[in-house]
């Protein structure tokens, strides 16, 4: 395969990898109630309030609040924690599975001799995924909370009123999506690989698909050194899936459908990542 027929299909994983991306973020902000938001903003408004000791409208405020999330649970009675804010972070380790191991045998050579913070910078760097940030009101307590406010408002208890809406937004409930980018990646080029085995345009590129399946196993042995998953569990299958289809493109098989297994196995595996805890 020529330098620019290489680059093209590289940009094409890029592309698909990035939307990917764009794709896992936009999914959880799509989740996120302007009434939730709403609320949560009326509760900050409220401490204010109590603090300036405005009692009636404190109490208008809290009232405001509840109404937000009488509507929140007639929208979705099933939901028990609603989307505030969403944030992402990146972090992408640019070492190869060799440095990685390397990098492993280091962190425990620094352990061994007590050296804590130097192992935990380096352990720090391991790390290759899309993290997203959610925050969540919890419907379960939030309601509660609220009206227990309000006659301690009512009764000029400020100071209790006070320390009791600190409390109410400490609830706010913090959750973590771990989207591992090389995981990403494998998929993407798998994708790109099917479609161009599949096209019934135009004969595959044998020297392509063979480079997208080594891609793929780069990235696979990547995420398995990094520990994303069950190490030993979750690989084995997949990386056999892929030693297979690469002695078929080595012995001239037919290449239709040969990836389509393997990416219905990957679409599966990044699922179990896409979920917060």
């Amino acid at each position: 395969m020529s330098e620019k027929k290489r680059r093209q299909e590289q940009s094409k994983v890029t592309e698909r990898v990035e939307t990917a991306k764009s794709g896992y973020v936009d999914e959880r902000n799509e989740q996120v109630k302007q009434e939730a938001i709403d609320a949560v903003n009326l509760v900050v408004q409220v401490l204010k309030q109590v603090e300036e000791k405005k009692k009636e409208e404190a109490v208008k405020s809290i009232e405001e609040a509840l109404g937000k999330l009488e509507v929140l649970v007639a929208k979705d009675p099933d939901l028990q924690l609603f989307p505030v804010d969403v944030q992402e972070q990146v972090v992408d380790y640019p070492g190869t599975v060799e440095e990685v191991v390397a990098a492993k045998k280091t962190v425990k050579e620094l352990i061994e001799k007590d050296e804590f913070q130097a192992a935990r910078e380096l352990m720090l760097t391991l790390a290759s995924e899309l993290d997203i940030y959610i925050t969540a009101l919890p419907i379960g307590t939030y309601p509660a909370a609220l009206k227990a406010i309000v006659p301690l408002i009512e009764e000029e208890k400020y100071d209790e009123a006070t320390a009791l809406l600190v409390q109410v937004l400490e609830t706010l409930v913090l959750q973590k999506v771990v989207i591992p980018l090389p995981i990403v990646r494998a998929e993407k080029a798998v994708e790109v690989a099917a479609a161009a085995a599949n096209d019934e345009s135009k004969k595959a590129d044998r020297k392509e698909l063979e480079e997208l399946l080594a891609y793929t196993k780069e990235q696979l042995l990547l995420a398995q050194a990094l520990g994303y998953g069950k190490v030993e569990e979750d690989y084995k299958e997949l990386l056999e899936m892929v030693d297979a289809i690469e002695k078929k493109l080595e012995g001239g098989e037919e290449t239709k459908g040969v990836f389509d297994d393997l990416l219905e196995k990957l679409n599966g595996f990044m699922g179990g990542f896409n979920k917060a805890g």
